[in-house]
């Protein structure tokens, strides 16, 4: 992955780029942005242009094999860790154990959060750490030489969910980081943080996503037309993991569409039976499915406000909403 992949977000590509050309980059460094940003993209376009062989004045080359091996998520240089469901019984102790299903799912979607990253793996509701068994093989990654001769890089996907055991190993760590080693920190938040690990690290803020950018991206991956791509992107508020997980190809929108509808027809008729069957269907859809629905609700709620108060003026509606 190469920045000219990732859309938007064009100060912090030149952040990054910045620190690389004045030879200031900090052995660690927070990303620190919501939900949906582009954090996880950002770090590994990061990753491949420092350790790329041939790299261009504001991206890496994406030809030579140092590039190839980023693309493929095979570089030795490049490590990952990330939370996962500690289980004795499936010889789960750490990430390493699912490296080959996070790349699988990384390379199919760089966008997603820890229930999507569970949802993967057929765990959602299941408690994912990044437990100490993690910090003994990020201390043996990269204790070893790096084989490139650059940097050797340690990716942390959600370091907040470090248990306190494996904060204070990363802690020692960055004291005393490896020689030529870099830690990318990313995280969604830092209250359960430990403070004395943010004070270790240098703080790049990763803005959410532009409206237009969303729109973009899902009209491009998804090939829907611009009404639809703008309706999620409105729906979404800047988070791009929620913009893919609505738009499914445009079916959920119509479904969530057609549920909204009849919700509020068989309201305003004050039909309480039909209410009731209508909540026990709404009831049977799988947990994301309704939380997509109340956020899909609450988006027309909003827009038709918009509507009636604005004249129409920033009403972010398909012609079939705005006009049912």
């Amino acid at each position: 992955m190469r920045f000219a992949d990732i859309i938007g977000n064009a100060r912090e590509k030149k952040a990054l780029l910045n620190q690389a050309k004045e030879n200031r980059i900090s052995h660690a460094q927070l990303f620190l942005g919501p939900e949906g940003s582009a954090k996880l993209p950002l770090a590994i376009a990061y990753s491949g242009y420092l350790l790329c062989e041939n790299p261009e004045p504001n991206d890496a080359c994406g030809q030579c094999p140092s590039c190839q091996k980023i693309g493929s998520l095979t570089h030795p240089d490049l490590h990952f860790s990330f939370p996962v469901v500690l289980s004795a019984t499936e010889k789960i102790a750490s990430s390493d154990d699912r490296r080959s299903e996070w790349n699988k799912l990384l390379l199919k979607n760089p966008y997603f959060d820890i229930n999507g990253w569970q949802q993967h793996l057929d765990e959602l509701g299941k408690n994912a750490v990044i437990g100490v068994e993690e910090s003994r093989h990020i201390l043996q990654k990269l204790s070893l030489k790096s084989y490139s001769g650059k940097y050797k890089i340690m990716i942390i996907w959600l370091p907040e969910r470090m248990n306190f055991q494996a904060a204070n190993k990363l802690l020692k760590m960055l004291e005393e980081p490896p020689e030529q080693t870099l830690f990318f920190l990313l995280s969604d938040s830092i209250e359960n943080m430990l403070a004395t690990i943010i004070s270790r690290t240098q703080l790049l803020k990763i803005g959410a996503f532009d409206t237009d950018d969303i729109a973009r991206y899902i009209e491009n991956k998804f090939a829907v037309d611009q009404a639809v791509s703008y309706s999620v992107a409105g729906l979404a508020q800047g988070n791009m993991v929620e913009a893919i997980q609505m738009v499914s190809g445009d079916e959920n929108q119509h479904v969530y569409f057609d549920f909204f509808v009849k919700m509020m027809r068989t309201a305003y008729a004050a039909n309480a039976f039909e209410l009731m069957n209508l909540c026990d269907e709404i009831a049977s859809l799988e947990k994301e499915h309704q939380k997509n629905f109340i956020k899909y609700g609450l988006h027309l709620f909003r827009e038709s406000v918009i509507l009636n108060y604005m004249k129409g003026e920033l009403v972010n509606l398909r012609n079939e909403e705005r006009f049912s």
